[in-house]
C-alpha cells in the first residue's frame, strides 16, 4: 500500500512538473498569452467535427495538445461534450469557430454532414485540418474533394434550407483556406498546432478588435527561430524521395 502510494504521488508530480513546462501561445507583437473571448452567444471556442472511424484518435490528439497550447481555450469535442446526438446543430452554433478534421470517409458520415450543413447555415469560420498519412486513416486532397462532390448532395439540408450543392461545400472546406496538414513528429506538430491556434484567434472578438495584434502572428517561448548559415554548405538529397530534389533546388 505504501508502495503504490509513493508511486501515485511520483506520477501526480511527474504530470504536474511536465505540464508546467509545456510552453504556451503568445502574440508575437506583445509577448503576452492572447486573450480567448468569446461572443456572447458561444460557450465554445471552436466545434471539432470528424470521422469516427478514421480520425477520431487524431482528433483527441489534437484537442488536448490545442488545450495545452491555449490554456482556457473550449473545444466542444464527443467524449467530452456529446449528450444527445439529435442536438449536433445546436452545439455547431454554440461554438465561435468549426474545425473540420479531414480523414478518408469523412464525407460519407450522415452525422458529419449534418455538422457541416450546421456550420453553413449559422455563417461559422472553417478551419480545416488535413490527415496526410494514408496509413493512419488520411486520404489525398483530390479524394477528399470526390467524396464531396459524392456525399455532400442533400437538397435543402433542415440546418441550412438555402444550400447550393457540392460546390458550395468544396468552397468553404477547401478554397476558402487551405488545410492545415496534421504532422505526429512533435517539433513539426507544433507548425501545425500554432497554425490552428492562428487562425482559431483571427476570428476572436479581442483579436477582430485588435487585428495589429496578430500582423506578426504567433510563437512559442523557446521554439527553434530562423537560421542562416555563414557561407555554403552542401545539401544532399534522396533521388527516390518524392520531392526532395525539388526542394533542394529551391534552397539554392
Amino acid at each position: 500500500t505504501v508502495a503504490m502510494l509513493v508511486a501515485s504521488l511520483l506520477i501526480v508530480f511527474f504530470k504536474t512538473a511536465t505540464a508546467v513546462r509545456v510552453p504556451t501561445l503568445r502574440l508575437v507583437s506583445t509577448g503576452r498569452a492572447p486573450i480567448l473571448e468569446l461572443p456572447a452567444a458561444c460557450h465554445f471556442h471552436a466545434f471539432i467535427s470528424h470521422a469516427w472511424g478514421t480520425g477520431q484518435d487524431q482528433t483527441h490528439t489534437v484537442v488536448r495538445r490545442l488545450q495545452l497550447l491555449l490554456p482556457g481555450v473550449r473545444i466542444w469535442l464527443d467524449v467530452d461534450n456529446l449528450e444527445d446526438v439529435g442536438k449536433l446543430e445546436e452545439s455547431v452554433a454554440d461554438a465561435n469557430t468549426f474545425l473540420v478534421f479531414l480523414s478518408a470517409g469523412y464525407f460519407k458520415s450522415f452525422n458529419c454532414r449534418r455538422e457541416l450543413y450546421a456550420a453553413l447555415g449559422k455563417d461559422r469560420p472553417f478551419i480545416p485540418i488535413f490527415e496526410a498519412d494514408v496509413a493512419k486513416g488520411g486520404a489525398s486532397i483530390e479524394a477528399l474533394k470526390a467524396e464531396c462532390r459524392e456525399n455532400c448532395v442533400e437538397v435543402a439540408p433542415p440546418a441550412y434550407p438555402s444550400y447550393h450543392g457540392p460546390d458550395e461545400m468544396l468552397a468553404r472546406v477547401f478554397e476558402e483556406a487551405k488545410p492545415i496538414v496534421w504532422v505526429r513528429v512533435n517539433i513539426f506538430q507544433l507548425v501545425s498546432r500554432k497554425a490552428v491556434g492562428l487562425r482559431r484567434l483571427r476570428h476572436s472578438p479581442y483579436c477582430a478588435r485588435r487585428p495589429a495584434e496578430l500582423e506578426a502572428g504567433v510563437m512559442v517561448p523557446g521554439e527553434a527561430g530562423p537560421c542562416a548559415f555563414s557561407g555554403p554548405v552542401p545539401i544532399l538529397a534522396c533521388r527516390d524521395t518524392e520531392g526532395a530534389i525539388g526542394i533542394a533546388r529551391e534552397r539554392k
